[in-house]
Formats: C-alpha cells, sequence, structure tokens
C-alpha cells in the first residue's frame, strides 16, 4: 500500500489538490473499497470468509433478512430531508441498541441538521453526517467512537445505513461506530459475480437478496449497520449518482481523487418518528425465487413502481 500513497505537496500539505487532514481520515476506507469495486469476481468469496472465520464469526446460513420484514408501527425510523428530497431509514434498536441510542440522541438534539455529506462514490456509497463539508473534525463534531456491534440479521443491502468510525487501535482493526454515517449503495451484479456468489454461499434467500436489491457484500460484518432506507428511494439514489469533484479513475486508482461532491448536499433536517407515520408497505417484499442479476439501478426500480 505504501507505494500506492499519493505524492504530498509540502508546501500546500495537500494529495494532489485534496486536503491531507481528509486524507488520512478516508485512506484506509478508500483502499479497502478499490479492492472491491475493481476486482469485484472475488467479492463473494470475501465477504463470506470474513463471515464465518475468526472474530466476525457469523453463521449466516441462519441468518433473518429482517431488513425486508414489515415493521410494525411503533418502529423508530429516521427522516433525512436533504436538499436533495427526502428519505427515511428503519432503525434496528434489537440489534444496535447502542449505537441506536447513541444516533437518535444526537438526531434528537439537532446534531445533524445543516451536516454535509462529504463522500460520494458513484452508485456505491456516499458518507454524511459531518460538520464540515470534506469529512474532517472540527470543534463542534461529536468525537465519541462506540463498539462495533454486528448482527447475523442486518446486511450491507442497497440503502443500509452503517455507523462510520476509526481503527480502533493499528493492533485492532475493528471499525468503530462513530457520529458520522455511511449510507450504502450497490456494486453491479454481473453473472459473474452472481456465480461466485451462489458457489460461496449455499444461503439461496441471502444470495437473492443481494441480487434483487442491489448491495456491497465486502461491507458484510465490517460495519455497525444500524438502519435501512425504505421510502425516498429516488432522493436516496440522486446522492448517490452526484458528481463529484474529481472521481476516482477508470482503474479504481483515489490518487487523484476528490469524492467532495461539486454541489453541497447537506442534511437540512435529521429526525426520529415511527414507520405508523411514514408508511411503505411496499418496500418490504423479496423475489426468493429471483436468478437474474440485477443492478441497484433495477432494484431502485422496482421500489418505485409499487
Amino acid at each position: 500500500m505504501k507505494k500506492d500513497q499519493p505524492y504530498v505537496d509540502k508546501d500546500s500539505n495537500t494529495s494532489r489538490g485534496v486536503p491531507m487532514a481528509r486524507r488520512k481520515m478516508m485512506t484506509y476506507f478508500q483502499f479497502s473499497l478499490i479492492a472491491l469495486i475493481f476486482v469485484v469476481v472475488f467479492a463473494a468469496i470475501y465477504f463470506i470468509s470474513k463471515a464465518i472465520d475468526g472474530k466476525n464469526k457469523i453463521d449466516y446460513n441462519s441468518a433473518e433478512l429482517i431488513q425486508y420484514e414489515l415493521p410494525a408501527d411503533d418502529t423508530k425510523v429516521a427522516v433525512f430531508e436533504t436538499n436533495l428530497g427526502t428519505f427515511k431509514a428503519v432503525l434496528y434498536e434489537d440489534q444496535a441498541p447502542e449505537y441506536c441510542k447513541y444516533f437518535e440522541g444526537l438526531a434528537e438534539s439537532g446534531y445533524y441538521d445543516g451536516t454535509h455529506v462529504f463522500a460520494v462514490q458513484d452508485g456505491v456509497y456516499f458518507m454524511g453526517g459531518s460538520k464540515t463539508s470534506d469529512g474532517t473534525d472540527d470543534s463542534d463534531t461529536d468525537k465519541t467512537e462506540k463498539s462495533p456491534e454486528k448482527s447475523k440479521d442486518l446486511w450491507p443491502f442497497y440503502g443500509a445505513l452503517a455507523a462510520y468510525g476509526n481503527q480502533k487501535s493499528a493492533f485492532n482493526t475493528q471499525i468503530q461506530a462513530g457520529s458520522r454515517v455511511l449510507f450504502i449503495g450497490s456494486i453491479e451484479f454481473d453473472k459473474d459475480t452472481c456465480e461466485q456468489l451462489d458457489s460461496a454461499s449455499d444461503n439461496t434467500k441471502l444470495n437473492n437478496a443481494f441480487k434483487t436489491k442491489g448491495g456491497v457484500p465486502n461491507f458484510s460484518q465490517q460495519y455497525t449497520i444500524f438502519a435501512q432506507v425504505y421510502d425516498g428511494l429516488e432522493a436516496y439514489e440522486d446522492v448517490l449518482r452526484a458528481q463529484v469533484i474529481t472521481p476516482s479513475d477508470s482503474s479504481g486508482s483515489d490518487k487523484d481523487a476528490d469524492l467532495r461532491p461539486k454541489q453541497d448536499i447537506t442534511f437540512e433536517k435529521v429526525y426520529i418518528s415511527t414507520y405508523g407515520e411514514n408508511k411503505n408497505d411496499g418496500f418490504f417484499s423479496l423475489n426468493e425465487n429471483a436468478d437474474t442479476a440485477q443492478t441497484a439501478d433495477s432494484a431502485l426500480d422496482d421500489s418505485a413502481e409499487k
């Protein structure tokens, strides 16, 4: 990885136009993501091996896909009102109790109002909830970091929300759960990727959920997933597809990348409500017999039609 580190202009303290402070925060995330996006044929094997090995041992065959189960009316939801539209996400307090309590407290205090989307990787993810437009800390940033909470029943499908923080230490690479949020989009599930997924896992229901709904398998069991977007998918997709200052090049290199949106994207208001007050029952379904790959775009179209 060292040979791929960007050239640093010592006079301007930037990496070819990208603020150095932002580089320090984003390096681990972007390098791990590049391996996913541009060597996608290995994604299925990687996510299965990480899910069943070592500290992150997860019995994926017993996974319950609760992100597509109809919530009770009193289930809490987070409403994100952005300058590109509004989207809503179910919160999973039983699976991530500590982080949900923390996130809800920040939202109810108005912490997220006026915060920024500070990085967009076209269609794959965006990152938001920062007090600054480049994702760096300032005096108003809540720097609390919670221990990760991982569940066999929460997966990085399209629209999943994950808490984003720093590695705990140089010797413990677990990603902590901070105030910033990783909003998950999707890789493209082409024929080869689907075949890899099917050969690596016997959980047909889980495999088909990724194929039909989209997602980023490589993020499985790496982050605290705490919510699922179920309404306002057009606005969500608009953020995922926002133009950035300098996108990653076709080879996946981020040496010259500046993933900040060209147009400022802000959370004008984030607040907590209930599903009963914000229903969209049509989202919560799965085609368990699907045998063809769909991209995140088609998953979006399916939800919009409902």
